[in-house]
């Protein structure tokens, strides 16, 4: 009972020191997500009759929202990997940062899948009940669990470090759980989920044996731009640079690489598609050209955006980078509404004339409702949880009283 005691004093004095503009932040993201979770009542109560979806268009803007965010969370573990596996100390600042960045986006990822399916439930009868081992559903459902539970070790083990409480083996487990979860996020995680669509032989736009290789190109630019992203705002909101000038250099070498692989894929991607001289390529190209012309160069035009920034030192600055990784992130959102929403668009059949897919407020606003949730989730653990906010010195870190503070009853710190 004590621990539980001492817990609840070391949350309640960190959370009574925020300030009030934490508390108004706090508040504005649980009303909208209040908002947004009555639209998700609504669904597992009454099916998706209001969405726009259809037995024509079935995966709509949370499947879409299920490849963005398993994306953000397999790239956000590049950071662990950097530390541990090649002794970059300058990202110790971002470190817990960014597993738990990791950790929301794949929270945000199962909770688009519970509500594509509309029922929570059901939507743990395949991993647990409907064990076909075989099936890229079943693989890959078990594969987020398996990266949630190492994303939660390692949060564990880095939290006892930042601490000064692990001991000679817990350091270890650290720095090996800091650098399994890059390949295990990577190739278990985020390979099945584009292998999901790429095994459909009747979608034009899915069924290539490059697609796993594009989410993962693309999961590491995204993952790795949040993760810059949320450094740049952090250091802003406290008016204190989390990292230095050559971190941040780092941060846009880093981020040029993974965009290069990307922009090479997606652009012979759709070089290909409308070279194709195939019905189904050449409608495809036409939607993409069309209807959903703004998406497409959002998406392209976005990259080769952020790429041109990145590419120059001079610009691989706070502000630089910002811009840069907000038009990634925004670019590779854009990339997985193209190739997931207009993938369907194309008619299996001629008889069936054009088909149309739009997501409505029914399918925004449940999306919008748990994103907030989770914005809000992270916001509050970073003020409770001790952050590794600290400078570093040949190769070891001090951290901050103000971030590393005992609980109640700890005379350790």
């Amino acid at each position: 009972m004590s621990v539980i005691k001492d817990a609840i004093s070391h949350v309640k004095y960190r959370l009574t020191g925020a300030g009030r503009r934490f508390y108004i932040y706090c508040l504005v993201l649980l009303v909208i997500s209040a908002l947004g979770q009555g639209g998700a009542f609504t669904a597992f109560t009454e099916g998706h009759y209001h969405s726009n979806m259809s037995d024509m268009v079935p995966w709509g803007v949370f499947i879409s929202g299920l490849a963005f965010f398993i994306g953000l969370s397999a790239g956000a573990t590049m950071v662990g990997l950097l530390i541990h596996g090649f002794g970059r100390h300058e990202y110790h600042p971002v470190g817990t940062r960014a597993i738990l960045i990791g950790l929301m986006s794949i929270f945000a990822a199962m909770g688009c899948v519970m509500m594509d399916v509309g029922n929570p439930i059901r939507a743990m009868k395949i991993p647990f009940l409907l064990r076909n081992e075989t099936s890229m559903f079943f693989i890959s459902s078990t594969s987020y669990m398996g990266f949630m539970a190492i994303l939660m070790a390692e949060l564990i083990s880095t939290i006892q470090v930042t601490r000064g409480k692990a001991s000679r083996k817990g350091k270890l487990v650290a720095k090996i759980l800091g650098i399994i979860a890059v390949p295990y996020a990577l190739i278990v995680v985020h390979s099945f989920t584009g292998t999901i669509f790429g095994v459909v032989k009747a979608r034009e736009m899915w069924n290539t044996p490059l697609l796993p290789v594009h989410f993962v190109t693309s999961a590491l630019a995204s993952g790795f731009a949040l993760v810059i992203l949320v450094t740049i705002i952090t250091s802003w909101v406290n008016k204190e640079d989390l990292v230095s000038k050559e971190a941040y250099n780092h941060m846009g070498v880093m981020l040029c690489f993974f965009l290069i692989a990307t922009v090479f894929l997606d652009t012979f991607d759709y070089l290909i598609i409308s070279y194709s001289g195939t019905a189904e390529g050449l409608e495809t190209w036409h939607l993409l050209t069309g209807r959903y012309l703004p998406t497409f160069l959002i998406n392209m035009v976005g990259l080769y955006a952020a790429v041109a920034i990145v590419s120059f030192k001079k610009y691989r600055t706070s502000k630089g980078l910002f811009y840069a990784s907000s038009i990634t992130i925004i670019a590779i959102a854009a990339y997985r509404i193209n190739l997931i929403s207009i993938g369907q668009l194309v008619p299996l059949y001629h008889e069936i004339g054009e088909i149309e897919y739009i997501p409505n407020i029914h399918e925004i606003a449940p999306f919008i409702g748990l994103v907030t949730m989770l914005m809000f989730l992270y916001a509050v653990l970073t003020k409770i949880l001790p952050m590794e906010d600290a400078h570093i010195d040949g190769g070891h870190h001090s951290r901050r009283e103000s971030d590393v503070l005992p609980v109640a009853g700890d005379s350790g710190s």
